[in-house]
């Protein structure tokens, strides 16, 4: 019985946060498809180069590993949106094909604060704009989720077109060690430009992810 109450939890795990689901878009077949349906993707143009970012979970213990997270602190003052993801050499290479090139996008919302799962839903249809003050946005080759700087130089915006809570299916018993989680599905769309010694242009992006407290959604004290 033990087994199977086991089995039953891991394949609740998996089913909520799945692995990325790539279907191409008609107009740029190495972009994916916008979509509201949890495919755990997301995909950009970054300076006309593909960019994608991708789930990664480990198939022995569900684990996830990489690819988007929210992060938000009840002390604090913001929330970073962090898309962990890769892009390729070219125009004309898929990012699939190897080697491409690690990068990171952290975007900064002052005065937003997250302080648990159902305050996710205050992000529905709600549009950010990036004014390289108040809220901004930053990236990084490295894959370290917490080193990056600042950039004054940025503008754009980032929109959560749908945001779902996936209430059939919950995680834990309600006890203060095994609180009850609900996953949910955050989609939408986000532009920006970096100027400075570089210019970046970052564009047509869009992003359909499962997130979930204690996995990819993180509130700290």
């Amino acid at each position: 019985m033990k087994h199977f109450i086991y089995f039953i939890l891991a394949c609740m795990i998996f089913s909520c946060t799945k692995q990325s689901t790539f279907v191409a878009d008609p107009q740029n077949n190495q972009l994916p498809q916008y979509s509201e349906s949890g495919k755990n993707i997301g995909g950009v143009l970054f300076n006309d180069t593909t960019w994608r970012s991708n789930v990664n979970i480990s198939g022995l213990s569900g684990n996830y590993l990489s690819g988007f997270w929210i992060i938000s602190s009840l002390s604090g003052d913001s929330t970073i949106i962090i898309f962990n993801g890769k892009h390729s050499y070219n125009s004309i290479s898929f990012v699939d094909t190897l080697p491409s090139i690690p990068l990171n996008f952290f975007v900064v919302i002052k005065g937003l604060k997250i302080e648990n799962q159902d305050s996710l839903l205050k992000l529905n249809n709600k549009t950010f704009n990036i004014d390289g003050n108040k809220n901004y946005i930053a990236f990084t080759y490295s894959y370290n989720n917490f080193s990056f700087q600042k950039n004054s130089e940025s503008l754009g915006s980032i929109i959560f077109n749908k945001v779902q809570k996936i209430s059939s299916i919950t995680i834990g018993n309600g006890t203060t060690n095994n609180p009850i989680i609900t996953p949910f599905i955050v989609s939408g769309h986000f532009n920006f430009t970096i100027s400075g010694a570089n210019k970046y242009n970052i564009r047509d992006g869009r992003f359909d992810m499962v997130t979930q407290w204690r996995t990819n959604l993180v509130i700290t004290q």
